[in-house]
């Protein structure tokens, strides 16, 4: 006996369905496994989304988040997105920098302030000033500074002046100096170290010296001896001076004295028969009221001063005998050569003054006069 199998439509309900249930499950395998989780971290905040997406920037741009350029997004934003995805972004801040004379606004994600100079192309060296410090948080819209320090060295030859000692004598006059040991300046070399804060000059320090030759000190010795005793009289010293002295007459008639066809003498020219301070011209005897007349010059020696002389054995002899001796003089008159210490002394006579010649004599400048 032979079976037949037929189809019944039972059959193929049954049949259709369970068709249709694989097609739909597979398109909904197929549908599903195109979807992505993505958790998203920005700032503190999180946000989470299911999409079909397929880089971090689509996503990022489905979740509506406004990023700049220099905003931090890991992992990089034209990465293609997992299927359990994960999305760290950090925030740019903005920073202003001065530095090198000019000021640069940058935005950053650095942490640090290195971190917003290096993000900037700003390199710095150690001495370097950077305020904040390079460690120091990056506090968004502060502003960092940053001082280029530089630094030379000069070296300079230093002369080092010589110190004047005085040391009193009570051997010399007043006024009287004596050389016990002449002054030498020493050297010195120096090292600066000039400072330079953007370019400009803030500091300079002597980082070393060195004494090359020590300077020798001049060491003087001034008399003390204040007084002198001559004829029953103590004369007080206000100076003294060694000085040259020369003689003259006071060229009027009488005195000998040649004159040329103008009238004008030898000695003074147009003979007055008065001095210069307007004292009668005519030679004292060395006495207190009557002292010798002398020419000065007015820079050393002031008009009206009154002197005492005091010459190589006690005074001068020529072929006229015993022309003048120790004794007070008045600085009462000038002359066109009498300059410096030099003094003119006056004489009655022309050819008494001729042979006088050149003579060193002691000049003391008179302070007081008073019996002993």
């Amino acid at each position: 006996m032979v079976r037949k199998f037929t189809s019944s439509p039972k059959f193929f309900k049954v049949t259709a369905f369970v068709i249709l249930m694989l097609m739909m499950t597979g398109t909904a395998i197929l549908y599903l496994s195109n979807f992505k989780w993505a958790t998203v971290y920005v700032n503190g905040e999180t946000y989470r989304c299911v999409t079909l997406a397929e880089s971090v920037e689509e996503v990022l741009e489905e979740i509506g988040l406004e990023l700049r350029a220099e905003d931090y997004v890991y992992p990089p934003r034209v990465e293609k997105l997992t299927r359990l995805a994960s999305i760290a972004i950090v925030k740019a801040r903005p920073y202003a920098i001065n530095h090198d004379g000019t000021r640069t606004e940058i935005w950053s994600v650095g942490s640090k302030v290195a971190d917003v100079l290096l993000e900037a192309g700003l390199q710095w060296q150690e001495q370097d000033i950077i305020s904040p410090s390079v460690e120091s948080k990056a506090e968004a819209n502060s502003e960092i500074a940053l001082v280029r320090v530089s630094s030379e060295l000069s070296q300079e030859m230093v002369t080092l002046p010589y110190l004047v000692l005085k040391v009193a004598n009570d051997s010399l006059y007043r006024g009287q100096e004596r050389l016990v040991q002449p002054g030498k300046n020493g050297q010195q070399v120096v090292i600066t170290q000039d400072v330079y804060h953007d370019n400009q000059l803030v500091e300079s320090k002597v980082i070393s010296s060195e004494v090359l030759v020590a300077a020798q000190d001049k060491i003087l010795e001034y008399g003390t001896i204040s007084s002198i005793s001559r004829g029953g009289l103590k004369i007080g010293i206000r100076r003294v001076l060694d000085t040259q002295s020369t003689a003259y007459c006071s060229g009027v008639e009488g005195t000998g004295c040649p004159v040329d066809a103008r009238g004008y003498s030898q000695c003074t020219g147009k003979a007055t028969g008065n001095t210069a301070s307007g004292r009668k011209a005519i030679t004292g005897d060395g006495s207190r009221n009557n002292p010798y007349i002398i020419a000065v010059d007015r820079k050393v020696i002031p008009l009206g001063t009154l002197c005492y002389l005091c010459f190589k054995g006690g005074g001068v002899t020529t072929r006229h005998g015993r022309i003048i001796k120790d004794g007070f003089a008045i600085a009462a008159d000038t002359g066109g050569a009498i300059n410096g210490s030099r003094i003119d002394i006056l004489f009655d006579n022309h050819w008494v003054a001729w042979y006088y010649g050149r003579r060193g004599v002691r000049l003391f400048v008179v302070e007081s006069v008073t019996a002993e």
